[in-house]
């Protein structure tokens, strides 16, 4: 498996991929691989941005304890957490799409 790349989430897992409820779907080996690094790389990136949100909330944190939580810091700060807590949104539904369709649709070569 390719080590998590940004570009992994870039996909609509539900429009890209058969649906579960399709007659006869399958999944190739190929796009076997490409759902595990959808799961791999929101699972690795997750990790990333919720430690980015604690860094936002420490800076926050010690700019109002030192006075200096400025309307400009703080508006910043808001539009960033808001960008960061809607790309985790992002990242899960596209993992949780692949890790539903790795689980429910059968694999081309696997037993019934």
């Amino acid at each position: 498996m390719k080590p998590p790349m940004w570009n992994q989430l870039l996909i609509d897992v539900e429009r890209e991929f058969p649906s579960t409820h399709g007659k006869g779907a399958r999944l190739t080996p190929a796009q076997v691989e490409q759902l595990q690094e959808v799961e791999n790389a929101n699972d690795n990136f997750q990790i990333s941005t919720l430690h980015g949100v604690a860094a936002i909330g420490e800076l926050i944190a010690h700019a109002a304890n030192h006075g200096e939580l400025n309307d400009e810091l703080a508006m910043s700060a808001g539009w960033l957490i808001n960008s960061l807590a809607l790309l985790s949104m992002s990242m899960a539904e596209a993992g949780g799409a692949a890790a539903y369709k790795l689980q429910n649709i059968p694999h081309q070569g696997a037993a019934k």
